[in-house]
């Protein structure tokens, strides 16, 4: 159930600052409270895959996924890996995006494209419907303004029967929002609204969305 694990967002505010809480799917282990976890260490914080025995239900064409950010900015990387006990997180969900505004950031459906694209190029046969009752997991990674990684992972099992997060429950923070790095600008005049229009990329159909207008302020300062 959503409101297991959807805390209060104001809570998150004294998280250290150079780290950031996996809220949706479930995260395999709690990096910031676990002993020997660090979200430093790649590919997963050093959290094995059998720490909670938890694995959320997610759509087969791909799901929802919410974090809550330190940074003011953060280049953020959503990779997937099929299987039991996985470290190759061979296929790119979301690639290159930078979050915009410390806080919660809910990608609703924003994988889908880039889900059906891996599957192919890995020559996965069935395509998206035959993912049903795999198990998977998979890895966010953000980095932040002093250039560090820091990782997370969620282990899932795909499920036909699951459905995306509803529009109340996958919302932005305020002044929250984000944009792919390196789109033209003729795409970032297209960046979805709140109403939910489609963009090209790993990023497509970002719903909510808060388009940020100091996007080439922020790329600048990275690269100081």
């Amino acid at each position: 159930m959503f409101g297991s694990f959807l805390l209060p967002l104001a809570s998150f505010a004294a998280l250290t600052s150079a780290h950031f809480h996996i809220i949706y799917p479930e995260w395999r282990g709690d990096s910031l409270e676990l002993e020997t976890a660090s979200q430093w260490i790649w590919p997963c914080a050093n959290i094995s895959e059998t720490t909670n025995g938890t694995r959320t239900k997610w759509p087969t064409a791909g799901g929802s996924i919410m974090i809550n950010g330190s940074h003011e900015f953060a280049f953020t990387y959503v990779n997937l890996g099929l299987g039991d006990n996985v470290t190759n997180f061979n296929i790119s969900l979301v690639d290159n995006f930078n979050q915009t505004g410390a806080g919660a950031l809910c990608l609703k459906d924003a994988v889908k494209s880039a889900l059906e694209e891996g599957l192919k190029a890995g020559n996965i046969t069935g395509g998206t419907d035959g993912l049903d009752g795999t198990n998977a997991s998979l890895q966010v990674i953000q980095i932040s303004h002093s250039g560090s990684s820091l990782y997370n992972c969620m282990d899932i099992t795909f499920s036909k029967d699951a459905k995306l997060l509803d529009d109340e429950q996958c919302k932005n923070g305020t002044g929250v929002g984000g944009a792919p790095i390196g789109a033209s600008e003729a795409q970032e005049a297209a960046q979805p609204s709140a109403s939910g229009t489609t963009q090209p990329g790993a990023a497509s159909s970002l719903k909510p969305f808060i388009g940020s207008g100091v996007l080439a302020m922020v790329v600048a300062i990275a690269f100081l």
